[in-house]
């Protein structure tokens, strides 16, 4: 078992803390926040949300199947995604296991929601491109594409590279962008029109559309 409780999370998001792996420096281990946790998020709910199974409020376990399902299809490219090294267990319960990523100058990266009210830059824009182009290659499925869940990686000074690291799955109740090619190609182009939707209400007043990288 792994212990947490002793170490700083590198970052905090809505859902969970992330920590450099202990045992290897090269990898991120993600762990529920206690307020979030499948017991904690159905015990806020209300009406018929009440009854619905403790495994439908568990973010660990349908990250964990969506990774599954991508290995299962085949679609291994991890250059927009981080690479998956299975679970663990942690004195905070289950960790996801991911490659960890840093700035080239060692730094954590920042998220685009850090770094869109500075500007759209030219190596910004070309980097949102691209990671738009890969999820219609790769007809990469997810539940939302949030400005905050989306870090850039700075390879060099001049270049970044976009890498979602949450949100990573099909939201679908019954699975159609998986078994229909058709359906995922509409779900994504529907979630690149709110991600583009996003990125303009994030960039400074006055930014002209055409430089939100849509």
């Amino acid at each position: 078992m792994l212990n947490l409780r002793d170490i700083e999370p590198f970052a905090i998001g809505g859902t969970r803390r992330c920590y450099v792996h202990p045992e290897d420096p090269t990898r991120c281990v993600k762990v529920l926040r206690p307020d979030r946790t499948p017991t904690a998020r159905r015990a806020v709910v209300t009406g018929w949300r009440r009854f619905k199974r403790l495994q439908n409020f568990d973010d660990q376990r349908k990250e964990t199947e969506a990774y599954r399902h991508l290995k299962r299809s085949g679609q291994l490219d991890y250059t927009h995604v981080p690479r998956f090294y299975g679970t663990v267990e942690t004195d905070q319960g289950v960790g996801i296991v991911t490659a960890l990523f840093r700035d080239f100058d060692g730094g954590f990266p920042k998220n685009l929601e850090e770094l869109l009210p500075g500007g759209m830059t030219d190596a910004l824009e070309k980097a949102i491109d691209e990671f738009k182009q890969w999820l219609r290659r790769e007809r990469f499925l997810t539940r939302d594409l949030l400005p905050h869940n989306i870090i850039a990686v700075a390879d060099s000074p001049e270049r970044y590279r976009l890498v979602i690291v949450d949100g990573i799955g099909n939201s679908e109740f019954i699975p159609l962008s998986h078994w229909f090619k058709f359906c995922a190609r509409a779900k994504i182009e529907r979630k690149l029109t709110k991600f583009d939707d996003r990125i303009r209400i994030l960039l400074p007043a006055g930014t002209d559309d055409s430089d939100a990288g849509a």
